[in-house]
């Protein structure tokens, strides 16, 4: 079951991870395409904002969750980790992703809320419910409540194979086989 699990949220990752992409090259080419409509021609896409901004909040919240898989979010090393014992450093690990799941538990929460609240607001210029933009929230919420359980549990998510696959050096079945640690 655990092993069905890990392979879930590893295609998770790697959809997420092209899925940022592709919000990357759409922001860009909206942005672009608006700009110069508005200084060459004197005329603009009235969604064009709007849009550049619900891909632009999608885009930050799956990179936040992506950032929560691989550690790099912002570390502040007070003392050298030289200097610091084994136990105290597994120590420090264990109270950051609790620290991690609580905010991302609050996320979940608070975010579920805002979405079924704004469902009903529309955006003018799209004329989309408010909630599609921040649908992404919970569903960001629910990736980095995950990965902080498996890290502060230490289990192996195949992070190897995710990220040979994502370089283009794995195969797909190396990701979906799942962990073999446990």
């Amino acid at each position: 079951m655990r092993n069905r699990v890990v392979a879930f949220f590893n295609i998770v990752h790697i959809a997420l991870v092209y899925l940022a992409q592709i919000l990357m090259i759409l922001m860009v080419l909206i942005i672009f395409t608006n700009v110069v409509l508005r200084y060459v021609f004197n005329s603009g896409l009235m969604w064009s904002e709007e849009v550049a901004l619900l891909l632009a909040v999608w885009f930050i919240f799956i990179a936040m969750s992506i950032g929560v898989k691989q550690d790099l979010h912002i570390n502040i090393s007070v003392l050298p980790q030289k200097i610091l014992k084994p136990f105290v450093l597994t120590l420090l690990n264990k109270i950051k992703n609790i620290v991690i799941c609580l905010i991302a538990v609050v996320m979940l929460l608070d975010g579920w809320k805002l979405v079924q609240f704004t469902m009903t607001s529309i955006m003018p210029a799209t004329k989309l419910p408010a909630g599609f933009l921040y649908a992404i929230l919970p569903i960001s919420a629910v990736i980095i409540i995950y990965e902080s359980l498996m890290d502060f549990f230490n289990i192996d998510t195949n992070d190897e194979a995710v990220d040979a696959f994502l370089s283009g050096n794995g195969g797909f079945t190396s990701v979906v086989k799942g962990a073999h640690r446990g």
